[in-house]
């Protein structure tokens, strides 16, 4: 028997297997979350992605000491994926960040750790940080950015968590190729997952063609292109979309799971509805016909996270090497 396509594995470059199909917990709120995280699990969810950024690592935490109370609960069984931020780049105080998610999740380990953005922020003191370093320094709406650090030294740090054992895999989110050369010709080490902005009007078949050779798997974040405010009423709410889930007796949120895993990409469609969360999990085998139907949408990239340079407090990084950023000067990673 086939397994279900929301029980499948990808397997990643250090022979590990990530469920396809998990919970992102962005912008969830405290009680959202531990909740969210409950009820996904007892629907069949065993992938939940975290960050220290997203500041809800113990609410998650909660979440999973209520299910160890649960018959058939098993940490090994579940995927958890956190990230460290910007600020926190520097070796030592990468360790401080995984120290801290470790203890908020209640957790000896994570699944996978990622460095969360290609951009080094300054590492600022502030007492008022669980890590002692503070998330977002800034002045006068400008990002602190750290010229003085490599990324190969932050991967280099992730390296030995690895060899540790505090993060079984490592891999990086929002890295171009050249990012992911930055840090892998030096060390060795090819990162075993990117995460993503995925989406059928972002399809990323550029980042997709450069990673597939090299075994680096590709992670969907913003499945649905966000909000209305981004690109989710053209993503989530596209005719196309409509017309495949009308056809295969779907919801347009079932659609793009199931578009992203058929693309070979793990997907976490964030939700606190557990309607919602039932229904994304509900992945099927999508027709050869309607992906390409949905595929042949991306022809013109659509970006609903926005650009990190005109983020507030702003970025002066080029991180995704797009027009506006290259004509804006921008520092480029380093």
């Amino acid at each position: 028997m086939a397994t279900r396509v929301n029980q499948r594995k990808a397997t990643l470059n250090d022979g590990r297997q990530i469920p396809y199909v998990g919970l992102g917990t962005f912008l969830s709120g405290p009680n959202e979350v531990t909740n969210a995280v409950v009820h996904a699990w007892k629907c069949g969810v065993r992938h939940f992605d975290c960050a220290q950024f997203y500041q809800n690592e113990k609410e998650v935490g909660e979440a999973l000491r209520i299910l160890s109370n649960e018959p058939g609960f098993n940490r090994d069984d579940i995927w958890i994926t956190s990230k460290a931020w910007n600020s926190h780049h520097r070796p030592e105080n990468a360790e401080k960040a995984l120290n801290q998610t470790l203890k908020d999740l209640g957790t000896d380990y994570v699944d996978l750790y990622l460095i969360h953005w290609p951009a080094n922020f300054k590492a600022v003191e502030d007492p008022n940080s669980p890590t002692g370093i503070a998330l977002e320094p800034s002045v006068n709406g400008n990002m602190l950015i750290d010229t003085e650090l490599s990324l190969v030294d932050t991967w280099k740090a992730f390296i030995e968590f690895q060899k540790q054992g505090k993060a079984k895999s490592i891999g990086v989110s929002n890295f171009s190729p050249a990012h992911i050369e930055l840090i892998s010709k030096p060390t060795g080490v090819v990162p075993a997952v990117n995460q993503v902005e995925a989406h059928i009007l972002l399809n990323q078949q550029a980042l997709l063609d450069y990673c597939t050779p090299k075994g680096v798997h590709i992670s969907a974040y913003m499945p649905f292109g966000g909000d209305i405010s981004r690109s989710g009423k053209e993503v989530l709410g596209h005719p196309e979309v409509a017309k495949i889930a009308k056809k295969t007796n779907t919801q347009p949120g079932q659609v793009l799971v199931s578009w992203a895993v058929k693309r070979g990409f793990s997907v976490i469609p964030k939700s606190v509805k557990p309607a919602r969360i039932e229904q994304n999990f509900q992945a099927f085998e999508l027709s050869d016909e309607d992906y390409d139907k949905l595929v042949a949408l991306g022809k013109e990239p659509v970006r609903g996270g926005g650009l990190p340079f005109t983020f507030d407090p702003a970025w002066a990084v080029n991180v995704f090497n797009t027009p506006e950023e290259q004509q804006a000067g921008l520092l480029e990673p380093f």
